[in-house]
């Protein structure tokens, strides 16, 4: 996805609708969970652990900083430097960035919300080359999510969150092009299929 749409999708939830909380607050949140393949055949999953810190202006609407990373193992395939030992697929990225969140039902005891992130992600994803042999490569990239939530609130200040996200280009690869009279022996980068991750974990609010 081309980076101006990206910022014009973080905008998009930075002047959306109010949510009817009160006052001026700060988040912070630390979840883990489960990264998801589901797009490609590789199916590779892992875990995920997620950190966010926030202000929330009295709207309801929050802007922070999010730092995520995962390792994952997937689909088989033998490997390029010693092609009698098998390994797995792995889609391992780490990110940090900027995300927004919009809060729904604030004063409620149980508030959803919906987000956006827009972040540097560094991946050294370990996927099959064109003979399907594995090697290690090396990215760093601008990558996107949107996220949808829910926080349960067992006090003033403190409460659980359960989210899940879909996330766009975290991770890149080298694929050769199709073999033609064109294009044949070219590779180019390109970005892994989108990932899901889930996480879980307590919230404070101050």
């Amino acid at each position: 996805m081309d980076t101006k749409w990206k910022w014009l999708a973080l905008a998009g939830v930075l002047c959306a609708g109010p949510a009817g909380a009160d006052g001026w607050h700060g988040y912070a949140s630390l979840g883990a969970g489960i990264t998801l393949d589901h797009f490609s055949d590789w199916r590779a999953k892992g875990p995920a652990l997620q950190a966010w810190l926030a202000v929330e202006t009295p709207p309801g609407l929050s802007l922070g900083v999010v730092f995520e990373t995962t390792q994952t193992w997937g689909q088989q395939f033998a490997e390029a430097r010693n092609p009698s030992e098998m390994s797995r697929v792995q889609l391992d990225y780490t990110a940090v960035g900027l995300e927004a969140r919009l809060r729904f039902l604030g004063d409620k005891p149980v508030t959803p919300w919906l987000g956006a992130r827009l972040a540097k992600s560094w991946s050294q994803p370990f996927t099959p080359d064109s003979l399907g042999q594995l090697r290690r490569e090396d990215f760093d990239v601008t990558s996107m999510a949107f996220r949808v939530g829910l926080d349960g609130w067992i006090s003033d200040r403190w409460g659980i969150s359960v989210a899940t996200a879909i996330q766009f280009c975290d991770v890149k690869f080298t694929k050769a092009t199709d073999d033609t009279s064109a294009s044949a022996g070219v590779s180019v980068d390109m970005c892994a299929k989108p990932l899901q991750t889930i996480v879980a974990g307590p919230v404070l609010r101050f």
